[in-house]
């Protein structure tokens, strides 16, 4: 038997001033995050579609959230998928054909330990039957970002793995899990917070606004960095305070048991 729900009048309630104008009704307005997808149906890697993400990611801005200082968001981000000729031009070491390794950006201590705990991730990486092949400084431009964000901004690098020597053909969906078992074993046995960490697709986040987020990360602006879809977010805090692993749950692909917290 199917039961039948019948809103009541004060869920049809528009919101006061918002009255209903073409497409739009304010019945539907709601105080939450923003979320935007941009996509090619052919499947082409450009970098407009990056960029379209971004202007998408401005329009959000009203979704968003800051605090006492407006250049100190809750926290924005985006999806794209893994943009490997760009990768290949800007990692200082070679990497396999696509779909043979994995990288993602990892949060680690901006007090003095981020080498240490490095190394407890690379620790874990090979523990988990895969091969390290390198880092890569992530460049970010701080200068515009508020004083709470900037006092508690991690050092950011790109973690890239690869299959180990005990299965080195792996690949795909087998390498993909493997890999997302390594990235939730760092999450829960150091310090240190992987934002991503995958074969297919990478996220760039951070406790910042929407227009903050193309500027602190150079990468997404740089005409070399293509995708064939993206996603985007705008995080509107309602009970937590803003965190920079916390910034934008949705964009990392995967809500984990911190963002839940």
């Amino acid at each position: 038997m199917t039961e039948t729900i019948v809103p009541t009048a004060a869920a049809l309630r528009p919101v006061p001033g918002a009255a209903p104008e073409g497409l739009y009704d304010g019945a539907h307005e709601h105080d939450s995050c923003g979320v935007a997808f941009v996509a090619r149906l052919d499947g082409s890697a450009r970098h407009d579609i990056v960029a379209q993400a971004l202007t998408a990611l401005h329009n959000l801005d009203h979704r968003g959230a800051v605090g006492s200082e407006e250049n100190t968001g809750d926290g924005a981000g985006i999806l794209t998928q893994v943009p490997d000729a760009f990768l290949r031009e800007v990692l200082p070491f070679d990497l396999p054909e696509r779909g043979r390794y994995a990288v993602g950006i990892v949060f680690l201590p901006g007090d003095g330990q981020a080498d240490e705990v490095a190394a407890q991730v690379e620790e874990i990486v090979r523990a988990s039957g895969l091969s390290v092949l390198g880092w890569r400084e992530v460049p970010v431009d701080a200068g515009m970002i508020g004083p709470t964000a900037l006092s508690v901004m991690p050092v950011m690098r790109q973690l890239v793995v690869a299959a180990g020597q005990e299965s080195p053909d792996e690949s795909g969906l087998e390498l993909e899990r493997r890999v997302w078992l390594a990235r939730k074993r760092i999450e829960r046995r150091t310090v240190a917070y992987p934002v991503s960490l995958s074969t297919r697709t990478i996220t760039y986040k951070g406790m910042l606004t929407t227009d903050q987020l193309p500027a602190y990360f150079p990468d997404l602006t740089d005409e070399r960095y293509t995708s064939a879809l993206a996603v985007v977010h705008s995080r509107f805090s309602t009970n937590t305070f803003p965190s920079w692993p916390l910034a934008t749950p949705t964009a990392s692909s995967r809500t984990t048991a911190r963002s839940t917290r």
